[in-house]
């Protein structure tokens, strides 16, 4: 039996997402479809736009069969290092074959990722992002451009995949219809970016009903709608009160960046998220980055935090459908990681504390339990 994987985030689960898993289907009849989703904040920097619980459901109501939450503490670093984290779950899931959305599904990532597992780009080039000067690195090697979000995002798994002895077959699919970051709806289509959606739904959600799964609509119609606005009040205080000592033990703080971080928060008090992160945006800090680093300042995520992470990974199971649950119970006893379905009291100020602390950041907003008494989600009868 061919187990597929897909690494999402799923904010929320659109017909561009459903095609994914039609052509998973498609290409592997009968396969059991396995999904590592990012938790309640993404790996691009933003929280998700309905918690996981919901965004888990809505993929399960579309064909997959499991889905395991990516820690936040992977979720937070940079695309490499989530890679990694969220590829490395899968093959200990037993997973064989990796499908992900690319801008040049031709592209061969898995030759382009034994060409430059071993490039760098310029660290200390202190008038571009290292984002940028690594683009340029890999862009040299290989002989072309690689700069489209979901083509950089193949080659991290391609990178990840090698560095683990390539367990997992890759398998681009062409992105179809709107870009990445395009905010339009187009009339007479029936894929839009997430972007786009989530643009859209908050003046008028029924302009983008015909861009995703009715579930997805449905839940877009009755649920608290999450952004950065909701978190930036929590964040500002944090910011206000933490000495610029205490924001430099944050993890991913660098170059005095604590600084300017703190002034902005302190000089623009009636600034939004946005306007806040334009301020604080630098040559060598590039939005996702500071995006990312305004996430570990809400949960005070520790460096030591994120090594004991590293070095000793987890996940935690969000839903399944009956086929996912037979596929689980024969391989969940030969699973190096450790596999969470629930969160006891004991799981919340260790080995979960910083997931925990994620949930209840999430739940101040949403009102939602997102981890105590709350168990795997199971829906039967999709085909």
């Amino acid at each position: 039996m061919k187990v597929v994987g897909i690494i999402v985030e799923y904010n929320p689960f659109h017909n561009g997402h459903l095609h994914q898993v039609t052509m998973a289907k498609k290409m592997f009849p009968d396969a059991i479809i396995v999904v590592a989703m990012s938790g309640n904040f993404l790996q691009r920097g933003e929280p998700a736009f309905m918690d996981k619980w919901t965004r888990a459901k809505q993929a399960l109501q579309n064909g997959v069969d499991l889905v395991i939450e990516v820690p936040m503490v992977a979720c937070v670093q940079p695309a490499d290092r989530f890679a990694l984290g969220a590829v490395r779950l899968l093959a200990d899931l037993g997973v064989s074959e990796l499908l992900f959305g690319a801008e040049h599904a031709e592209y061969d990532f898995m030759n382009y990722a034994r060409l430059v597992h071993e490039v760098y780009g310029e660290f200390n080039k202190y008038d571009q992002s290292y984002a940028a000067s690594f683009q340029k690195a890999i862009a040299a090697k290989i002989g072309h451009d690689l700069s489209q979000p979901n083509d950089v995002l193949g080659l991290a798994y391609a990178k990840a995949n090698y560095s683990l002895g390539e367990p997992l077959r890759l398998n681009p699919i062409q992105r179809l219809g709107a870009n990445y970051h395009e905010r339009d709806l187009k009339k007479g289509q029936a894929i839009a970016s997430a972007s786009a959606i989530r643009a859209n739904v908050i003046e008028n959600v029924a302009s983008i009903s015909q861009y995703v799964p009715e579930a997805t609509y449905q839940d877009l119609c009755n649920q608290r709608l999450v952004s950065w606005d909701d978190f930036w009040p929590y964040l500002r205080y944090s910011l206000l009160i933490k000495t610029p000592q205490e924001l430099a033990e944050i993890y991913g703080m660098a170059e005095g960046i604590e600084y300017r971080l703190q002034q902005q928060a302190q000089l623009l008090p009636e600034a939004t998220f946005d306007e806040w992160l334009k301020a604080v945006k630098s040559k060598r800090f590039t939005y996702t980055r500071l995006s990312r680093l305004a996430q570990a300042i809400l949960v005070n995520l520790k460096p030591a935090e994120v090594i004991e992470y590293n070095e000793a990974p987890y996940m935690r199971l969000l839903g399944f459908s009956a086929k996912g649950r037979t596929y689980l119970n024969q391989v969940k006893k030969n699973l190096q990681y450790s596999l969470y379905t629930k969160v006891s009291q004991k799981d919340k100020n260790k080995r979960l504390r910083v997931d925990y602390r994620a949930g209840k950041l999430y739940q101040l907003v949403n009102g939602q339990e997102q981890d105590l008494k709350r168990a795997p989600i199971r829906i039967d009868g999709v085909n």
